[in-house]
Order: C-alpha cells, then sequence, then structure tokens
C-alpha cells in the first residue's frame, strides 16, 4: 500500500470514529503496557471507540508517526484530533477535562451516550461498542 493510501486511510478512520486510539493489541487483550493503561482510562468513560491492533496493520504503524507528529503508541484521537498516549489520556482522565471532552461529543451527536457512568463502574467494554478497523 503505499504511503498517501495510508495516510488517506489513517484520516478516514481518525474523521470517521469520535474516538480512536492506535495501539498494540486489542482492548481486550493489550500487548504493552501504555496501551493497556490508555484501554484502561478509554473504558472507565463508558465511551464507544474504535481501535487498530498497529501491531497487525504493519503499514499503519509505519505512517501513523509522520500522520500524528507523534512517535509513540499508543496514540488516542477524540474528535479527529490527537490528544496524546497513554499519560497524557491518563491526566486528562484525572482532571476530568478527558470526560468533558467526549460529554461535547455526546452533545453534539458525534458520539453515543456512554454505556456506563464513568465515575462509578469499572465494567470492561464489551464486543458491542467497540470496533475494530483495518487495512
Amino acid at each position: 500500500m503505499s504511503s498517501n493510501k495510508t495516510l488517506d486511510k489513517i484520516q478516514q478512520q481518525v474523521t470517521d470514529n469520535a474516538v480512536m486510539i492506535y495501539m498494540k493489541g486489542t482492548p481486550d487483550a493489550p500487548e504493552c503496557g501504555f496501551s493497556g493503561k490508555a484501554v484502561g482510562y478509554l473504558k472507565k468513560t463508558g465511551v464507544e471507540f474504535a481501535y487498530v491492533n498497529v501491531l497487525k496493520s504493519p503499514f499503519i504503524y509505519e505512517y501513523l508517526p509522520r500522520f500524528s507528529q507523534f512517535p509513540t503508541f499508543p496514540q488516542v484521537f477524540v474528535g479527529g484530533e490527537l490528544i496524546g498516549g497513554s499519560d497524557i489520556v491518563e491526566e486528562l482522565y484525572n482532571s476530568g477535562e478527558l470526560q468533558n471532552q467526549l460529554a461535547a461529543l455526546v452533545k453534539q451527536g458525534k458520539l453515543p451516550e456512554p454505556s456506563v457512568s464513568a465515575t462509578i463502574s469499572s465494567e470492561p467494554a464489551t464486543a458491542d461498542n467497540l470496533v475494530q478497523l483495518t487495512l
């Protein structure tokens, strides 16, 4: 796949999914601690999110850092914008800013209402509210 096609595909994924994480592994089986940490915070919010396992998508693994100007994984996008990796997601969650960003997307109709309360539940996300994207 050419770099332009890959970059176009990444742009489409980020545009089409209100919350997108590019990670190593899957939400139910992360293959690195940083990916697991970021997914954990996303799951705590109760919102739907899409993901790409970059270990199974070599072109995305190669070209995403060029697209985002962010060198490491995971990479979390909210509302089409890169918010960062696991440490930034943790900071945003702990400050309440992540929940505010997600609530704004729900209010705009870009994201369905969370399936669980972000402050109470530690229930894992189910297959019903995850989307895996591949090339």
